[in-house]
């Protein structure tokens, strides 16, 4: 449940600085307004969470308990993965004595944490118009946190901590292909666990991920699947 809850607030706080609606009842979050394709547009709630809950969703579902059956309603599972825990208690501070992580707290500072993510997920040379997946007006929310790793005054890397009422959620770490490796990702997945919350952590990991995150103290806890309408195309 901290997993799926965390999901939902973090996705349903992206959509809000966009502009877009979204509801949430006992089994699910959803979407009203189609999310841009890297957000989901629904998540289940709680385990009996029934299909018709999710099945119209104006886009990807997350099925956090890997329960639902869609494909009668049009779907094929995109991909799956596990989700990680982490019991709340002290990390200790082993960030690489270069590497400066930036608390974001300007509209330059989102458009620098975007650009660096794009930039770490796909083509290091990419280039994207400020606002398009990651809106500044996401600064308005509380429970967000956004950070940035800068060597010598460059961005390397960025990662998000998202924070309810019982557990920070961790998203979009990432470190761009020429600064892997040096500890930069482990550095910034710590600040976005927020430990001085005193709350647990909860993340869903790629697989090349999943080693920095146990040494972290991460442990699976469960699993969840990602639909999307079949047909052609991503």
């Amino acid at each position: 449940m901290l997993c799926a809850d965390a999901v939902a607030g973090w996705h349903a706080s992206w959509l809000s600085a966009f502009g877009l609606r979204s509801e949430r009842d006992a089994n699910a979050w959803r979407a009203l307004d189609r999310p841009h394709f890297i957000y989901f547009a629904a998540v289940t709630l709680r385990p009996e969470a029934p299909a018709e809950a999710v099945r119209r969703a104006p886009g990807s579902i997350c099925d956090a308990w890997q329960m639902l059956d869609l494909e009668p309603h049009g779907y094929r599972i995109f991909r799956q993965e596990p989700w990680f825990h982490r019991p709340a208690g002290p990390l200790p501070d082993s960030t690489p004595s270069e590497l400066e992580v930036v608390r974001v707290k300007t509209e330059a500072e989102v458009e620098e944490l975007e650009l660096v993510s794009v930039r770490g997920f796909g083509d290091e040379d990419a280039t994207i118009e400020p606002g398009m997946v990651h809106p500044a007006a996401v600064l308005d929310d509380p429970g967000m946190a956004l950070f940035v790793g800068r060597v010598d005054g460059r961005p390397v890397g960025a990662s998000m901590g998202y924070r309810t009422d019982d557990a920070v959620g961790v998203f979009g770490v990432t470190t761009i292909a020429s600064a892997r490796r040096r500890g930069y990702g482990s550095a910034l997945t710590r600040a976005a666990m927020l430990t001085e919350t005193g709350l647990p952590a909860v993340l869903a990991p790629s697989k090349l991920g999943e080693g920095v995150y146990r040494r972290l103290g991460f442990e699976p806890v469960g699993a969840l699947s990602i639909w999307s309408k079949a047909g052609p195309g991503r």
